[in-house]
C-alpha cells in the first residue's frame, strides 16, 4: 500500500474516530479484527447516497457566462485552460480564428449554447440512472468524530447497552483512517453543478468528471443527520463488486 501519510497533515494522521455498535457487533469486531464496509442500500438513511443531484440554473445566465468565457478563450490575452475537447479545439484554432464583432460572435455561438443546454437537460434522467447503478456497489466505512452522543448511543449502540470503539492512526502504519473525510450536511438538496460550472463546460475549461459526482453523493447528507458528525472512507467497489457489504481487517494496533 502506498504511504498515504505523505498527503496528509500531522493533525489528520493523529485523528481519532469512533464506531458505535451493539454488544454482539462489538464483540465480533474485536474477535475477528474486521470492520463492516457497507453499500448504500444497507445504510439506515434510505436517501443516503441514493438521491439525484439537482441542476437548477438560469439558462439566460448560463448563456451569458458561456459567451463571455468563449469570447475570452478565443480573443483573450492569455491562452485558455483546457478541460475538454472543446478546449482543445479552441486552443488549436486561436491563431486562425476569424475576427468577429461581439454581435457576430454571439449570433454564431448563442444558438449552439442553447442547443447544448437542451441536450444536457434531456440527458439528465439517463445520466442519473447510470450514476445510481454505479454507486449501488460502492463500499464505504462510516465513523464518527464523537463518542458521547446520546442519540447515537440509542440507535447505533443497542439503546445505550452497546459499545463505542475508538480507532486511531498509528504513525508506523499506512492507516486507512487518514483517508477519512467529513460528511457535508445540507438543508437543501445539493446541486450537481451551478451556472458558472456549466458555462466553463461550454467554454472548454472543465470536464464533468465521474469523481466530481461521486464525491458529492458519498460525502453529502441531509442536515437532519448533522448531529452524527460523520466521517467516511470510500473504497470504490471493494474486493467483491456485487457484495452487499464487506468485512475488512484492521491492524490490531489501531
Amino acid at each position: 500500500m502506498a504511504d498515504l501519510r505523505l498527503n496528509y497533515s500531522p493533525e489528520d494522521i493523529e485523528r481519532r474516530f469512533y464506531k458505535y455498535a451493539s454488544q454482539n457487533a462489538g464483540r465480533l469486531i474485536l474477535e475477528t479484527g474486521t470492520l463492516r464496509w457497507s453499500t448504500p442500500g444497507t445504510l439506515n438513511d434510505p436517501y443516503d447516497m441514493q438521491f439525484d443531484l439537482h441542476v437548477e440554473v438560469d439558462r439566460v445566465e448560463v448563456k451569458r457566462l458561456a459567451l463571455d468565457k468563449l469570447w475570452d478563450a478565443h480573443y483573450g490575452a492569455k491562452e485558455p485552460p483546457i478541460g475538454n475537447l472543446m478546449g482543445l479545439l479552441i486552443r488549436a484554432s486561436r491563431a486562425s480564428f476569424p475576427q468577429l464583432t461581439r454581435e457576430e460572435f454571439e449570433q454564431e455561438y448563442g444558438e449552439a449554447i442553447e442547443e447544448g443546454l437542451t441536450r444536457f437537460e434531456r440527458a439528465l434522467p439517463r445520466f442519473h440512472k447510470e450514476i445510481r447503478d454505479e454507486i449501488a456497489c460502492t463500499k464505504i466505512l462510516c465513523l464518527s468524530e464523537i463518542a458521547e452522543n446520546p442519540a447515537m448511543w440509542a440507535y447505533y449502540a443497542e439503546q445505550h447497552q452497546g459499545v463505542v470503539l475508538k480507532f486511531r492512526s498509528v504513525a508506523e502504519l499506512d492507516s486507512p483512517w487518514v483517508a477519512a473525510r467529513p460528511v457535508r450536511y445540507h438543508d437543501d438538496m445539493p446541486r450537481l453543478l451551478d451556472a458558472d460550472f456549466l458555462a466553463d463546460l461550454a467554454a472548454g475549461r472543465v470536464a464533468l468528471e465521474a469523481w466530481t459526482i461521486l464525491d458529492r453523493l458519498v460525502y453529502t447528507k441531509s442536515s437532519a443527520w448533522a448531529h452524527e458528525r460523520e466521517w467516511r472512507i470510500y473504497t470504490g467497489d471493494g474486493r467483491t463488486r456485487e457484495a452487499a457489504f464487506e468485512d475488512a481487517p484492521f491492524h490490531p494496533a489501531s
